[in-house]
């Protein structure tokens, strides 16, 4: 892709100015050096199977948490790995593990963080075509080292998500 037609994100739009003089200053401001692999929609919405992406630290009751132990001691990054959800997770039925943003919030709507009970209603709707049956959580707060993460965690997600069928990623930070 040109310079002309490269795409920028602002990662502070919706942070608010405490939080983008707080955390600015611990994050590299170099740019990205590779290539962001933008997509292409291929099908219609209506169409397509969309699956949820967390960046809550999500895990399902019952099974691995993610490693607050390992944020308590290197509090400027969190766990690199990443967990499963059903499509039919509630409050109930999750646990909440990030010590960089207040789960208390997530505990009492889910929605929040994954959007499952906004996405089933597009779907009944006919607006999407169909929800995945999993969906996934990473914890988001990675520091000024993501490579575990992009090198292991998101091609392990992409595989299982093609796995699925899922045609759509719908990405829900927090």
């Amino acid at each position: 892709m040109s310079s002309e037609g490269a795409r920028r994100v602002d990662p502070w739009r919706f942070a608010g100015g405490f939080l983008k003089n707080a955390l600015s200053g611990a994050i590299p401001t170099d740019d990205y050096a590779g290539e962001i692999p933008w997509s292409p929609v291929t099908k219609p919405l209506a169409e397509s199977k969309v699956a949820l992406l967390s960046t809550a630290g999500l895990s399902m009751k019952g099974d691995a948490p993610f490693d607050m132990e390992y944020e308590r001691q290197h509090p400027t990054r969190g766990d690199s790995s990443w967990r499963r959800l059903r499509s039919d997770a509630t409050s109930q039925t999750i646990e909440a593990n990030h010590l960089h943003i207040d789960t208390g919030y997530i505990l009492r709507d889910l929605n929040v963080a994954l959007p499952v009970d906004r996405l089933r209603e597009a779907v009944d709707a006919g607006v999407v075509g169909s929800m995945a049956e999993t969906h996934y959580s990473i914890m988001g707060y990675q520091g000024n080292d993501s490579s575990q993460l992009e090198e292991q965690s998101a091609p392990a997600i992409a595989e299982a998500m093609a796995s699925e069928e899922v045609d759509l990623a719908l990405l829900a930070p927090v």
